[in-house]
């Protein structure tokens, strides 16, 4: 069965300029994965929506970024070890105007509304889930909710682990899939571009001179590049530069202005323009340094670690089945 196939490159658009997604909806100004948020971003002028996706106690998938609830709302603990009934589903954001926490069903129904049908959600599954656990839940979340209708060319997945992959074929097989990561070495080994369909990668990574040149070759493999968290207007210009294909930003106001001046005066035109203001290549790569080394051992461990318990998952999967089978 194949895949659908969501996103398109800057090459075959008419104005050749890379497609604004939401991160995390418009979350700059509003709470961050809210249904509000993701329909502030589209007046803004988006293409796609992103966002994060969390299991509850009792099985609930919410969208949020982090594992714990402490940061964006005025709840306490880890998601995984609160219910949704009686505990999350009363909680508001900390940030105005304090709404409640969204649920993936409240998103999903956003999508499905009269209007909505050519925004896509990029789906940040983070890799302290389980594969089957947390994408089983999404297929049957789907078939209970919106009994036939396909989201598959409205939804891409987002996976940071390979471990994921098995999965994803298994429960949503026509959806389209990107890696998400930090690590040039992590995508070329772990996710060639046979298992997906395109790449997400942090500016700072793309930005280096492997990052572009894993850029070129990608794109010449027809996979599209997305590139995270883009707030600075110069990063994406250089984004533009570069040939980056979409452009995550939590200011998706300020880069739909940014795109507009494009449409408007011309990539020379913009350019003139913000001569004062040019993506300082030495400069930048100094002070990213710090920052690319620290994240990307942090996400390394985590990558690790995610490895091993997704292994252990496996082999006592693979053992009750056994068991079954005995039976």
């Amino acid at each position: 069965m194949s895949r659908q196939q969501i996103l398109t490159f800057t090459s075959s658009r008419l104005n050749r300029l890379p497609l604004s997604v939401g991160h995390r909806g418009a979350s700059e100004q509003w709470p961050e994965n809210s249904v509000l948020s993701m329909a502030q971003a589209v007046k803004d002028g988006a293409d796609g929506l992103e966002g994060d996706l969390h299991l509850t106690l009792d099985g609930e998938i919410i969208v949020m970024h982090d594992p714990s609830l402490e940061r964006t709302t005025n709840g306490t603990g880890k998601v995984k070890d609160r219910p949704w009934h009686g505990y999350i589903d009363g909680l508001k954001s900390k940030k105005e105007p304090h709404v409640g926490v969204p649920r993936c069903v409240d998103v999903l129904a956003f999508l499905a509304e009269e209007g909505n049908e050519k925004v896509w959600w990029n789906i940040d599954i983070k890799m302290n889930n389980s594969p089957s656990l947390l994408l089983s839940k999404f297929a049957q979340l789907i078939e209970d909710n919106f009994p036939g209708r396909d989201f598959s060319s409205q939804i891409v997945l987002g996976l940071w682990h390979p471990k994921f992959l098995p999965a994803a074929d298994k429960y949503l097989p026509r959806f389209s899939r990107v890696h998400i990561g930090f690590s040039i070495a992590i995508a070329q080994e772990h996710f060639p571009p046979s298992a997906v369909d395109g790449y997400s990668i942090n500016f700072m990574v793309l930005s280096t001179p492997a990052g572009r040149q894993f850029i070129k070759e990608m794109q010449a493999s027809g996979k599209p590049i997305l590139a995270w968290t883009v707030n600075d207007m110069v990063e994406a210009r250089e984004c533009v530069k570069m040939g980056i294909d979409y452009i995550l930003t939590d200011r998706t106001r300020a880069l739909h202005k940014l795109l507009d001046e494009y449409k408007s005066l011309g990539q020379e035109g913009v350019e003139q323009k913000y001569a004062s203001e040019a993506f300082d290549t030495w400069s930048r790569w100094s002070k990213y340094t710090f920052w690319r080394a620290l994240i990307w051992i942090f996400l390394k461990v985590r990558f690790n670690n995610a490895t091993k318990k997704l292994e252990l998952e496996q082999e006592l999967d693979l053992e009750v089945t056994k068991e079954v089978l005995v039976k």
